[in-house]
């Protein structure tokens, strides 16, 4: 049997380049500043068109997006609602065509990725149902007589820069509250993810926005640069590393009057506690918050403290189900994967270089991570080039604030054992890093673990439960280096909105 070509993994015909989407059209650019080439890192032999990109379009976009604002702000609620909501149709309709190009175009398994898909859904309706509702006229009386109202204004033109590891949905999580309030949005999406956000653009086309209401443009760092640096974007919304955040908060250091909502890293903990009973169920959810979407999450788990003798018990659990996790490419079905690809070569690199900066800082070796070679999709014999690892696990034999391995994000299946003392030693250790994304406490006392979410520094706190999987219902935020206090989730709203008091 040879090995499948692309059409017949996507099971349509692969996707042509449109070019950027700008005043309500698609057009390649003739003036071309640069391009790259699109290889799906689960078998490098599969590739989509080359993406070419000019600078000149930034202000061509720029302009269309404010042009629109002031007329599609004046929209009722009503009617904005209403395209929103046909987007919504758009997007069902290509659901599983979107699941497969982010499986295409970043190696996520495929049911992880028709989830991601599904969730742009689910983000609409939590908006229009719930976010809304933050952001609704209210009144107030006045002490010396008199009324007050409490109304939300749109900010204007925004650019939303999209991440690569959740490439549709953390971009739609921002994209779908600004539109609503009655900004206009230009994406420039991850450069790994060029064509799930094509799709994703062709729905809002199909679903009837205005011209220039909503725009996707193609680039690298300098686009993003421009874009973001240009006089008439009013805000930028971003996820992203916490380097990638800093750059963007420099580049617009002289231009403090822009609205900057950043989602950066992670180097998240959880803290066992000595009262557990069920460790096979504490294994199989730091299986989960760790390697799930080969740890290529924010919310991903990198640091487990133990309290008690435990340790070396939960730690060998976790190793056995790690060994039986099923790393294969991201379209196979029999059976599933749990984890594909990273997303890069220079990705495993990173990877892999941790390990040696653990080990050459006294950590035991639990489980050696590995470059991996995995068999084509349902061939079984040849053998599939692309970017596959094998978790690591280490041990180490007291935590640290001081350590490259236990403070540094590392964006790969990648997870360690440290042991404390007691509960406020636990918490201190929690703390040691400069993030704080997501936490889990495991434990049997409801009273322990309110006393540790009121002093652990972490935007989630999750009582025996995986650190990923956050509601949409709830806030999505990180503190210190994770976040600039602008959560998304169901607040993203405020984001996009600007209060104004209105005294009678």
């Amino acid at each position: 049997m040879s090995e499948l070509s692309v059409k017949d993994v996507l099971g349509f015909d692969p996707p042509k380049f449109l070019g950027n989407y700008l005043g309500g059209r698609w057009e390649i650019s003739t003036a071309v500043s640069g391009g790259f080439d699109v290889n799906s890192p689960a078998n490098l032999d599969w590739s989509l068109p080359k993406v070419s990109f000019s600078y000149r379009d930034v202000d061509f976009a720029v302009e269309e997006a404010e042009k629109a604002q002031r007329e599609w702000a004046l929209q009722p609620l009503e009617s904005r609602i209403a395209v929103v909501l046909r987007f919504k149709a758009e997007l069902e309709k290509r659901r599983e065509q979107i699941a497969k190009l982010i499986s295409f175009e970043i190696g996520k398994p495929y049911k992880e990725a028709f989830g991601e898909a599904g969730a742009l859904l689910a983000k609409i309706d939590v908006t229009v149902e719930h976010g809304l509702e933050l952001i609704k006229t209210t009144s107030v009386e006045m002490p010396g007589g008199g009324k007050a109202e409490m109304h939300y204004r749109p900010i204007g033109a925004l650019a939303v820069i999209g991440p690569f590891n959740f490439p549709v949905h953390l971009s739609n999580g921002h994209i779908i509250p600004a539109l609503l309030v009655g900004n206009t949005i230009i994406l420039k999406p991850s450069e790994k993810a060029p064509y799930c956000a094509q799709l994703y653009m062709e729905a809002a086309h199909a679903a009837g926005f205005p011209k220039g209401v909503i725009s996707l443009l193609h680039g690298d760092g300098e686009v993003a640069t421009r874009l973001i640096r240009h006089q008439g974007i009013k805000g930028v919304l971003a996820t992203c590393s916490y380097e990638v955040g800093t750059k963007i908060l420099r580049t617009l250091a002289d231009q403090t009057q822009k609205i900057v909502a950043l989602e950066m890293g992670g180097k998240n903990a959880a803290i066992v506690n000595t009262d557990v009973q069920d460790l096979d169920k504490v294994a199989g959810a730091l299986i989960e918050s760790s390697f799930l979407t080969t740890g290529q999450r924010c919310t991903a788990l990198s640091r487990v403290y133990v309290i008690g003798s435990k340790l070396d018990e939960l730690c060998h659990k976790v190793h056995l189900r790690a060994k039986e996790l099923v790393i294969s490419h991201p379209f196979d079905t029999d059976p599933e994967p749990f984890m594909g690809p990273l997303v890069t070569g220079a990705s495993r690199e990173n990877f892999l270089k941790y390990h040696s900066i653990a080990m050459s800082e006294g950590a035991e070796v639990v489980m050696r991570p590995k470059a991996l070679e995995t068999k084509a999709l349902l061939t079984g014999k040849k053998l599939a080039k692309g970017f596959y690892v094998s978790p690591s696990i280490h041990k180490v034999h007291s935590w640290t604030s001081t350590s490259t391995y236990q403070t540094h994000e590392i964006f790969g299946p990648d997870l360690f054992f440290a042991p404390v003392a007691d509960l406020d030693d636990a918490i201190a250790a929690a703390n040691c890093t400069n993030y704080g994304l997501s936490f889990s406490y495991f434990g049997e006392r409801k009273e322990d673990y309110i006393y540790v979410a009121d002093r652990v520094k972490s935007g989630l706190v999750y009582f025996n439960k995986p650190t990923v999987g956050a509601s949409g219902r709830l806030p999505f935020g990180g503190w210190g280096q994770s976040g600039n206090f602008r959560p998304a989730g169901l607040f993203a709203i405020y984001s996009s909105a600007q209060a104004q008091a209105r005294i009678l």
